[in-house]
Order: C-alpha cells, then sequence, then structure tokens
C-alpha cells in the first residue's frame, strides 16, 4: 500500500465531508430562511432552533473546509529508513502474538482524526497526534512494539513499516 494511494484516499473522503456539510447547511439555510420559520406565537420556536442549527452548520462547513485544504495541499513527504512515525507518516502495524495476523494501518494526521477510509480494500484509520493510538505510535521506529488497548484488553502491535 503506497503512501501517496492513502493521502489521496484522505483528500477525497474530506471533499466529500466538505460538500456534505456545504449542503448541509445550505438546507439549514432554506429551513431558517424560509416563510414558514416565522414565529407565529412566543411559544414557536421553530424559526429560532432552524437559525441555530444554520449556524452550527456553517461552522461544520468552515471545519471541513480547513481539512480538506490542508489534505489538498500538502504533498505526501518521503520517510528515510530508520525515521521515527511522525506526522504525515503512514504506519503499519501487525500484532505479535496472533495465530491470525490481521494488520492495521494508520495515518498520522494532524486533523480528522476517526475518518476510516479504504485504500486496496484495507481501512486506513486516521488518527492525530494526541489521540491514545497516536501518542503510543508518535516517536517509535519500524520493529518496535506499541501496545494498544482493544475492547479493555491489550494488544501488542510491532510496526511493520513506516512510510
Amino acid at each position: 500500500m503506497k503512501k501517496c494511494d492513502i493521502h489521496d484516499a484522505i483528500t477525497e473522503a474530506l471533499l466529500k465531508r466538505f460538500k456534505t456539510a456545504e449542503f448541509a447547511a445550505s438546507q439549514a439555510h432554506q429551513a431558517a430562511t424560509n416563510k414558514e420559520s416565522v414565529a407565529e406565537n412566543k411559544y414557536d420556536t421553530f424559526g429560532l432552533e432552524a437559525s441555530y442549527l444554520a449556524h452550527g452548520q456553517s461552522q461544520r462547513v468552515v471545519e471541513c473546509e480547513q481539512d480538506w485544504l490542508l489534505f489538498s495541499k500538502k504533498a505526501p513527504s518521503q520517510y528515510q529508513v530508520g525515521d521515527a512515525a511522525t506526522l504525515w507518516c503512514a504506519v503499519e502495524l501487525t500484532p505479535v502474538d496472533s495465530p491470525t495476523p490481521s494488520r492495521k494501518y494508520f495515518f498520522i494526521s494532524p486533523c480528522a482524526g476517526g475518518l476510516v477510509v479504504e485504500v486496496q480494500e484495507q481501512a486506513v484509520y486516521v488518527i492525530t497526534a494526541s489521540s491514545p493510538v497516536g501518542k503510543a505510535i508518535i516517536g517509535k521506529t519500524t520493529e518496535e512494539e506499541v501496545h494498544l488497548s482493544q475492547n479493555g484488553v491489550q494488544v501488542v502491535y510491532e510496526i511493520t513499516s513506516i512510510q
């Protein structure tokens, strides 16, 4: 799996998220400004609620746009063999004591933590440096062990590759 493919998939997913947020904000704005939203009495709060929703959706659009622009303007950097994992790295983990070695793929990002993209039929998890997984991986090199908690159980992984 190539880092540039992962970067492209994340950029595409962030653009899709941004477009969806724009559409939702447009719908919320239309609902807030519709003549049917005018209060008929002091207890009718539909228009007020719609305006709060429109405001929140507008803020989400700005956040999604910032995430997308950050990725679209950043070219995937080259990783040097022996370097430690840091921001903008793609990391592959393999469980140490597992009868079925199911690899996990992570991309360490400054934003959009929690996003999952599919690349070559593999899930790639976007994590931030401040997340528990990010904190466990940052600073480690290839062949080092990482201890992650999954469903309350500590699982030991080995860093198989860093790009």
